[in-house]
């Protein structure tokens, strides 16, 4: 019996490892997509800008 439940504690160790290793790999893909996010909503925004300068220097 004693085989057994280190067999099983093992595994439930080893499935608690992979599932804080999946939620780290997602939130760090997750703060990178949120950065580009921020530098293209940046950059839409500096565009809009310019634009509306243009139409009122016309």
């Amino acid at each position: 019996m004693g085989i057994v439940s280190l067999i099983f504690t093992l595994m439930f160790y080893g499935l608690i490892i992979y599932f804080l290793i999946t939620v780290l790999r997602h939130l760090r893909a997750k703060n990178h997509n949120d950065l580009l996010m921020l530098k293209k909503l940046d950059h839409i925004s500096k565009k809009l800008e310019e634009m509306s300068n243009r139409e009122y220097r016309s």
